[in-house]
């Protein structure tokens, strides 16, 4: 992959949706990613992530803006309507 196509792609979810977002990365293409717990407030009021069903959880993943965009429009057509679901992709450069 060209390091400079390369785009990181950034989803906070429920917590309760990790095992069918990682799927869902892995059946489109990802070449891997990376979850992190996450906390924090917003629209959906203050998540403190202290315990797994409650709290949220942080997938990135890096690849092409075309896999990126695949990934959040299955992302927003299954998930979107009823769960918490905040997603943003950035341009990034690899430097290894």
């Amino acid at each position: 992959m060209q390091s400079d196509d390369m785009h990181l792609l950034t989803v906070v979810a429920e917590a309760l949706l990790e095992d069918m977002l990682i799927d869902e990365v892995r059946s489109l293409g990802a070449a891997g990613y990376t979850v992190t717990d996450a906390r924090g407030w917003g629209r959906h009021g203050k998540r403190r992530g202290n315990w797994r069903q409650g709290g949220n959880i942080r997938l990135e993943v890096i690849g092409s803006q075309e896999l990126c965009d695949r990934i959040a429009a299955r992302f927003k057509e299954q998930y979107e309507d009823d769960y918490g679901l905040l997603m943003f992709t950035t341009p990034v450069t690899l430097k290894n």
